[in-house]
């Protein structure tokens, strides 16, 4: 009956005349005006509920363990879902540390700034999908009101991206999950590419600096299961050891995963022989099949000759056949020499050589295992490219992996266990 009671009041004050039994209704104004009348009723209600709980007590400080000296009650201003409100609130002060503090303050979340932590999420759900200025669009179009700028939406999603950072490195490992025999325990397929961004430019060189995310996805091997995603705008070296903090606090180890799958660059295969060793490995499928077209392309130029080769080629691995497989890159280097071409037949003959532990798309298909790194592809573009390579911007380290971040925590299904803790911890 509260809220009725104040619903009513508000909409007493406003003084609404009777609709009449014909002619067309703004039914859009009316919705609005009803929706800012209850955020105002329920901040009211909020403000009340709170104050109540603001019991009088005695307070230690922190530090030095000594009753803290009230100072009576003061006000605060607050942004919420529902609006500015302003409680008045208990505050105490300590004069040996020379430090005030107010309880409820810390209760509620909002010790060390204005936003309570319901608004602190909606503020970080926009930001983790759109850019800063968009972010504080909608938010006004949604809520009905501006809860801050897009400079302020910029640091709170920095801090909890931030926050989520140093919750990882100090979150213990998930214990192993036990599995009735008969039950297989469900395996896994990885995948790891890198993806540039844009850096902040350069100011001796006049030029904008690119930088490389690195990008790893976890897949179930029997495609059930929602992919796992781990992002880090970071060297290889500390990469690596992201993503292992992820395999160990989701309880995994080596034994549950079946494939490791990248396009040949030397650092993903060294990271999986330094965290992963033993897992099978296999190189891209597509990857191999656009150097075998391009210097198919260099040699025979258009026409049949280069696509009868090309699909003989890619048939040999699918089928096993790597000693035919080489045998006609041999033969192709033979009869056309070397050039300085990156796709020369010389050149694509190491390259299939460097790989050829990684070759066996056979097996893969075999044990219905995918030969390609679509996933972490189909990542790069709506984990990364979507929401950090946009016209115009420009991104630190720091800026793009809190990002990266909360987009991770959120595909993961983490976000909102996240919000909760930080609500309960009173952070």
């Amino acid at each position: 009956m509260e809220i009725a009671e104040t619903v009513g009041e508000l909409l007493g004050e406003v003084n609404l005349e009777q609709l009449s039994g014909v002619g067309a209704i703004d039914s859009g104004a009316e919705e609005e005006l009803f929706r800012r009348v209850g955020q105002q009723a329920a901040g009211k209600l909020l403000v009340k509920r709170w104050q109540e709980a603001d019991a009088g007590a005695i307070v230690q400080c922190e530090q030095c363990q000594e009753s803290m000296r009230p100072l009576g009650r003061r006000k605060k201003t607050l942004q919420t879902v529902c609006g500015t409100v302003e409680i008045i609130r208990r505050v105490y002060y300590c004069s040996q540390c020379e430090q005030t503090i107010a309880p409820l303050d810390r209760r509620l979340g909002v010790e060390r700034g204005g936003m309570t932590p319901g608004l602190m999420r909606l503020v970080c759900r926009t930001a983790l999908e759109l850019p800063y200025q968009q972010s504080a669009r909608l938010l006004t179009d949604t809520l009905g009101f501006s809860p801050c700028s897009a400079r302020e939406i910029e640091r709170i999603a920095k801090e909890h991206g931030l926050k989520i950072e140093e919750l990882k490195l100090t979150e213990k490992p998930t214990s192993r999950k036990r599995y009735p025999k008969q039950q297989r325990k469900p395996t896994y397929c990885l995948a790891i590419d890198g993806v540039m961004i844009p850096g902040l430019p350069d100011a001796d060189e006049h030029r904008l600096n690119w930088h490389d995310v690195k990008l790893a996805v976890m897949t179930e091997a029997r495609g059930i299961g929602e992919p796992i995603y781990v992002a880090g705008r970071e060297g290889a070296e500390r990469f690596g050891k992201r993503l292992w903090g992820e395999i160990e606090r989701r309880g995994l180890d080596k034994d549950r995963f079946d494939l490791i799958v990248a396009d040949g660059a030397l650092w993903i295969w060294n990271l999986a022989e330094m965290h992963l060793p033993g897992v099978p490995q296999l190189l891209d499928f597509y990857h191999a099949a656009e150097h075998l077209y391009a210097t198919a392309e260099l040699v025979w130029g258009e026409g049949k000759t280069k696509e009868i080769w090309w699909h003989r080629r890619l048939e040999q691995l699918k089928e096993g056949r790597l000693t035919e497989f080489f045998a006609a890159l041999k033969r192709l280097a033979r009869a056309f020499g070397d050039s300085e071409s990156d796709y020369s037949p010389s050149r694509l003959m190491r390259y299939f050589a460097d790989n050829r532990a990684r070759l066996n798309y056979k097996w893969a298909i075999e044990n219905n295992l995918p030969i390609g790194s679509g996933a972490v592809e189909s990542a790069a573009r709506h984990i990364v490219q979507q929401r950090l390579k946009q016209s115009g911007m420009r991104w630190s380290d720091e800026g793009a992996q809190s990002i990266l971040n909360l987009r991770t925590l959120h595909r993961n299904g983490g976000f909102e266990q996240y919000w909760e803790d930080f609500a309960a911890a009173g952070f």
